[in-house]
């Protein structure tokens, strides 16, 4: 199966949480917050730990920059 890329769900899924499937194949749960996306899981009977979360999704187009906090005491 192929995987879901990050820009697919950036054009369907911006600004949500995503829940994958553990082969990263298929969407099984989205919400504005996280305590949506566990009641939607365990409506499907899946356990977090049986899924892949991911989240919150950036807007197509934006850039992120992550700065080790190592590197603010520098």
């Amino acid at each position: 199966m192929k995987k879901i890329s990050y820009l697919q769900l950036q054009k369907k899924y911006s600004g949500q949480l995503v829940a994958l499937n553990k082969m990263q194949s298929r969407v099984v749960a989205v919400g504005k917050k996280i305590d949506d996306v566990f009641k939607k899981l365990q409506k499907q009977n899946l356990k977090p730990a049986d899924t892949v979360l991911m989240g919150p999704i950036q807007k197509v187009g934006a850039v992120n920059v992550y700065i080790s906090p190592a590197l603010l005491f520098y």
